[in-house]
């Protein structure tokens, strides 16, 4: 399965958001098995490039992966229990 990053620049977001402009907001996503996967409230998954994020700045191809989806699907369960909505806000003040 191919393994995919999703770059977005937040930065035309940033003063709604912050109440000042910064240049450069970068975030991320994985893409593979035809999901995204972001953190945004939590862990979250969408079609790819269906994101509020707008359209991707840059596709990075990071390689393929044999493991099946069962395994990656329950480890990003396990993950949604350590990083929630609090976990963002907390980084934020």
């Amino acid at each position: 399965m191919e393994v995919e990053l999703y770059v977005y620049d937040l930065s035309q977001m940033s003063q709604s958001f912050l109440g000042v402009h910064i240049d450069a907001v970068y975030h991320t996503a994985l893409v593979f098995g035809g999901i995204e996967y972001f953190f945004g409230a939590g862990i979250q998954q969408t079609y790819p490039g269906a994101t509020h994020h707008g359209r991707p700045m840059e596709v990075v191809p990071l390689g393929t992966t044999d493991l099946p989806m069962e395994v990656i699907l329950e480890y990003l369960d396990s993950l949604k229990q350590i990083y929630t909505i609090e976990v963002g806000s907390d980084r934020l003040s």
